[in-house]
């Protein structure tokens, strides 16, 4: 039932995002989100998980994801225009 709940609106917003920025952006954000979020689910140890210890090798791979996302976005926006 969860997975119904959240799941249309998160294919309504990916089709509108699709259209405005991008294939690969799009997709490479969602990737952003999801390392984002499971750095604090396994620092904080959420959702009944053992904690992991935080990590500067952890936080560069998602800070390096947010650079690569940055130039994927700024590339597509000069090809459009």
């Amino acid at each position: 039932l969860m997975g119904a709940l959240l799941g249309v609106p998160y294919i309504v917003i990916m089709v509108l995002a699709v259209g405005k920025i991008g294939t690969a952006v799009a997709t490479v954000a969602v990737i952003f989100g999801q390392l984002a979020m499971s750095l604090l689910i396994d620092t904080f140890g959420w959702f009944h998980n053992e904690a992991i210890a935080f990590s500067i090798p952890r936080l560069l791979a998602v800070i390096c994801l947010g650079i690569a996302l940055y130039f994927i976005y700024q590339s597509n926006r000069q090809t459009a225009e």
